[in-house]
């Protein structure tokens, strides 16, 4: 049966530009079109999705897809740090089917339109256990909340999270990752 076409917010895209990456040389960054305005999905994204960064003043969102940066506008999509056109296209195709999930279920959704910021280093940090102890393999916790944000390494290589005294840094990282 095909689908409602007021259940489909995001029809396509299209790919403008292929450039390398600012943030990273080994990387590409990624423009494309969309065919649709998707801000409508914002806030339900915004309610939905952990780590993400609404405003709604420059009527944006970004989120952290591993170790990729998305920057979605209305009707244009910037991506950073994705492996190459076949990438992009694929966290463009990830993204279309998440917006179109999202709209079809917006009535069961309580739209958040407050602005959010992503999880920052200092942000992970601060929920370490901060001893630098190196159980994670890394030479330090900062370096750690890093690797974190990075997805480089679970929040299961810091055995001290385990430890009681951490726990609730532990369940926040949880929570926020």
């Amino acid at each position: 049966m095909p689908a409602n076409t007021n259940d489909v917010l995001l029809r396509d895209y299209r790919i403008t530009h292929v450039q390398d990456c600012i943030a990273d040389a080994k990387k590409t960054r990624v423009v494309a079109d969309l065919s649709d305005d998707i801000a409508p999905v914002f806030p339900y994204l915004n309610r939905v999705i952990a780590n993400l960064l609404y405003n709604p003043g420059a009527v944006s969102i970004v989120l952290r897809r591993e170790w990729r940066i998305l920057t979605f506008y209305p009707r244009v999509a910037m991506l950073a740090k994705v492996d190459g056109p076949e990438d992009g296209r694929a966290q463009l195709d990830w993204f279309r089917d998440l917006v179109n999930d999202v709209w079809r279920r917006r009535d069961e959704i309580e739209p958040c339109h407050e602005r959010r910021q992503l999880l920052g280093p200092m942000d992970a940090y601060l929920l370490l256990p901060r001893l630098n102890c190196r159980r994670c393999g890394e030479a330090t916790c900062m370096a750690y909340a890093f690797s974190l944000l990075l997805a480089n390494r679970p929040l299961s290589d810091c055995p001290r999270l385990q430890e009681p005294a951490y726990a609730e840094g532990a369940r926040r990282l949880r929570e926020l990752l």
